[in-house]
């Protein structure tokens, strides 16, 4: 294959690897494991997007890895559950656990689990919005030094990963990180715009997603959210096809410039955007292209029109990605379910990226685990 000199070399014509990868897994395991809770009396994420309104959707997040920004709304189940169980703990604190427990984790069991299930790429989590790094980087958070792993659980897991013929990815939140300085998350402008538009967090960024590509050199990029106004993203993506010619990335580097994250314009910004997701929630034949992107993502829905570009639907086995303790057996999808959405989702040229969510040791828990054990004959 010859050195590819523009972005998005891909997205007409993906490797072989991916055209045959119908089914994946991707890994949400950090400090919100440790309290591992999410309201579940709710729609799940798919249903809530179209039917409620921006703040009942972030005040009643379902999902377990947004624990940090739930607690600090003060109306939310989340804030009510932690004040009722742990008091005055703060997020940090459950990052200190989670640096000791985590050394529990055996990342051969998680491989061997995987590929009997028959996946056939693993992406990994490896900084949520939380911040929280799940290796030990290079480059150090500047305001939370020691926010990180202090192993590399990370190329621990991808050489588990390899070992059992699976391709390896890396998830990155680019946009969102709250160890720098934020507002919480309850509307679309604190969402889509992120947190930080000063060059310390677009270096840090720019440098940990280097970091990334080269220890690992991970077969797909996997971003969240957006990513922040660098004139420099495109270098990024020809550096990584450089490194690794049959990589993939995914859709979610959307950029907005700078400007647009001044405060008297983030309630137009809102009311923009509220309609534009809504639309696109209800009318899937109206998508809007972006800029950058190999293949599309999907959250927690199937309905894909343009039968000429790939696309991934994620989601978890509940209603969360992160480990939910109060998940009923009635909030999982089963394994018969599983199936046929992988071979409708091929039909259109799609993939299922099936979320795993272990708990603060590492362990997969039980009901997941039998999902993925009834996954092992189909």
């Amino acid at each position: 294959m010859t050195r590819p000199s523009a972005v998005n070399i891909h997205r007409t014509n993906p490797p072989d690897w991916f055209k045959q990868a119908d089914f994946g897994i991707i890994i949400h395991w950090g400090p919100y494991s440790v309290p591992a809770y999410a309201p579940v009396n709710i729609p799940d994420y798919g249903t809530l997007i179209k039917t409620k309104s921006l703040g009942y959707l972030f005040e009643h997040q379902p999902y377990a890895e947004w624990y940090g920004n739930s607690m600090l709304l003060p109306n939310s189940p989340v804030a009510a559950y932690h004040r009722t169980h742990y008091g005055n703990t703060s997020y940090a604190d459950f990052a200190k656990t989670f640096k000791q427990t985590a050394q529990n984790v055996d990342v051969q069991a998680w491989a061997a689990a995987f590929a009997n299930a028959g996946a056939k790429y693993v992406v990994i989590v490896t900084k949520h919005h939380d911040g929280f790094v799940m290796f030990d980087p290079h480059t150090n958070n500047p305001y939370e030094p020691d926010y990180h792993l202090n192993f590399d659980f990370v190329g621990e897991l991808a050489q588990a990963v390899r070992a059992h013929g699976m391709r390896f990815g890396t998830y990155y939140s680019s946009l969102l990180d709250w160890t720098f300085p934020h507002l919480p998350i309850k509307d679309y402008g604190s969402f889509l715009l992120g947190n930080d538009k000063s060059q310390t967090y677009k270096d840090y960024v720019w440098h940990q997603w280097h970091e990334l590509i080269d220890r690992y050199h991970p077969d797909v990029l996997w971003s969240d959210i957006g990513y922040p106004d660098d004139h420099r993203l495109e270098t990024l993506f020809k550096y990584y096809y450089q490194q690794v010619p049959e990589g993939l990335v995914n859709d979610r580097w959307q950029q907005f410039p700078d400007w647009m994250r001044t405060s008297w314009i983030r309630p137009i910004f809102n009311l923009v955007a509220a309609q534009v997701i809504k639309r696109d929630q209800h009318h899937s034949d109206d998508l809007s292209e972006v800029k950058y992107y190999d293949y599309r993502t999907l959250e927690y829905r199937t309905d894909w029109p343009q039968t000429n570009r790939y696309f991934e639907m994620t989601r978890g086995m509940d209603k969360s990605f992160g480990y939910n303790r109060l998940s009923r057996p009635e909030d999982y999808i089963t394994a018969d379910d599983i199936k046929q959405l992988i071979a409708e989702l091929r039909s259109k040229r799609g993939r299922l990226l099936l979320n795993v969510g272990p708990d603060m040791n590492g362990q997969i828990p039980s009901a997941q685990l039998s999902i993925l054990q009834q996954l092992s004959n189909r």
